[in-house]
């Protein structure tokens, strides 16, 4: 990546830093200098002047800005091609704001490292949408931001949230405590070009985001697929985001201890465009067409995770892995489930979607220690097509509606259901056109194992699998010793086999 460091000549910096320079380290990016927006800079903290030009002549690669509390005005896009880049608040009360229609990324960075913190984006105004762009080599750190209103635009092409890249293979950036609770509308899909929360494109970095809140996004809360990036979300909330709220592929990526959520009651947004290409789901697996060897490795991991699906409007699962997904282990999860006829969990087969080919290797889903409730009807409530060595093992599954079914492994070979209670009252497995085994299934459970499922969260921090193991059963705080604890205590109730 090319790196310019521009030298600036006779700048508000150039001028105002002498005798205020000041090296600092913030999340362990170093810059040079520090500069105040105000007081070195000129900038208005009243919000009635342009800031960009000037906050744009103080980052050289080198230099912190630094907002004091205050409203900031940008009127025009800064784009930058450096070593460092540094915007940060220095109290709680900073905002910054765009004239209406604004619809683009304020700041568009390609940089070595990068440091965005402490401050609010306004995208109040009509019709105006925007975010900031970072492609770095080796990483950044994103803290307490905060956008404020609606972001939709009157255009093909909505402005996203954060647009992030990391290209060092062993270099991490992370976002965190990043909050859009109206992210844009549910249904402003625009051809795959509605607004995005957080989108990672390409490169081979990885990328943490922690306890973050993105509600009603009309394309992904987190769109994070197609790309060689490790992608680790742990924590956060996910609320009424088209699509679904976080998409993500394989090696090395997973969802640790989010709350995911489809609520209608909880929307606040426009019930525009629902017409077209509407479809809201809670997580969505995908690669791409991996056999070219374009996009990451199989590996994706979804696990103490708690997803409801409440009165969807659309025909959306609670995870789906879709054609061009490789595998998926899922475990220590709840899911609460009343979407009629859609699966709670959906493996796609080997179908084409648009231009996507299927991926090719393994396709498997693991499921261990998974809980999934609720009232749904028609249809299986698990089903996984062309899956070949699927296994579901040490879950409960107990959905009330009509005719609603188990498990259904079409088309996959070698698959095995183990040690679980299926409360349904149609078919409970499904595996006659597949080979398999059936293992200790019970049809009608009513009692539900204290063990299954995820423990209660921290507040913003991931939730823990500790409490997998009941009070009356000693804990011996082996992972292999409380697999057999939690087999002991399923099995205990289950006296026949299906």
């Amino acid at each position: 990546m090319k790196l310019t460091g521009a030298v600036i000549t006779g700048s508000a910096v150039g001028t105002t830093q002498i005798g205020r320079a000041r090296a600092a380290t913030h999340h362990g990016i170093t810059f040079d200098r520090v500069v105040d927006a105000v007081a070195d800079l000129g900038c208005d903290p009243k919000g009635n002047a342009d800031v960009s030009s000037k906050v744009k002549s103080a980052l050289d690669g080198k230099t912190l800005v630094e907002f004091p509390s205050g409203t900031y005005h940008w009127d025009e896009s800064v784009t930058l091609d450096t070593d460092r880049i540094g915007i940060r608040g220095t109290s709680d009360d900073v905002l910054f704001t765009f004239p209406e229609g604004y619809n683009e990324f304020f700041i568009n960075g390609s940089c070595d490292r990068a440091l965005y913190e402490n401050f609010d984006v306004d995208v109040r105004p009509e019709n105006t949408a925007t975010g900031i762009r970072v492609a770095s080599e080796r990483g950044f750190h994103i803290e307490n931001i905060e956008h404020i209103g609606r972001g939709t635009a009157d255009s093909k092409d909505v402005t996203r949230c954060w647009q992030l890249r990391v290209n060092d293979p062993n270099a991490t950036g992370v976002v965190k405590n990043f909050v859009a609770k109206k992210g844009s509308a549910w249904a402003h899909y625009k051809g795959g070009d509605g607004r995005v929360g957080i989108s990672v494109y390409g490169g081979e970095g990885t990328v943490k985001v922690i306890d973050c809140h993105l509600e009603e996004f009309g394309n992904n809360g987190i769109y994070a697929s197609r790309s060689h990036s490790a992608v680790q979300v742990e924590g956060g909330t996910y609320r009424n985001n088209n699509v679904c709220g976080i998409r993500f592929s394989g090696k090395g990526s997973y969802v640790d201890g989010a709350t995911i959520e489809v609520d209608p009651s909880k929307y606040s947004g426009p019930r525009t465009m629902e017409d077209d290409s509407f479809k809201l789901r809670g997580i969505v697996i995908e690669q791409g067409n991996s056999d070219t060897g374009g996009f990451d490795d199989a590996g994706a991991k979804v696990r103490n995770t708690d997803i409801t699906i409440q009165d969807n409007p659309t025909t959306g699962q609670a995870i789906s892995m879709w054609t061009g997904g490789r595998t998926l282990t899922i475990s220590d999860t709840k899911i609460v489930f009343n979407n009629n006829g859609a699966p709670a969990i959906y493996r796609e087969g080997k179908t084409s979607q648009g231009s996507h080919s299927a991926s090719s290797g393994a396709r498997w889903l693991h499921m261990d220690t998974v809980q999934i409730t609720g009232a749904a009807a028609e249809g299986p409530t698990i089903l996984a097509e062309e899956a070949n060595k699927t296994k579901i093992k040490n879950c409960y599954i107990e959905q009330t509606g009509n005719g609603r079914q188990g498990i259904a492994l079409p088309n996959s070979q070698g698959s095995l259901v183990q040690n679980s209670v299926i409360d349904v009252n149609a078919k409970a497995v499904d595996i006659d056109t597949s080979t398999g085994q059936l293992k200790n299934i019970r049809h009608s459970g009513k009692s539900l194992p204290k063990n299954i499922g995820a423990s209660s969260p921290t507040p913003n921090s991931p939730k823990k699998a500790a409490n997998k193991v009941s009070k009356s059963t000693p804990n011996t705080d082996t992972p292999s010793n409380d697999q057999n604890v939690l087999e002991q205590a399923i099995e205990s109730f289950i006296d026949t086999l299906l």
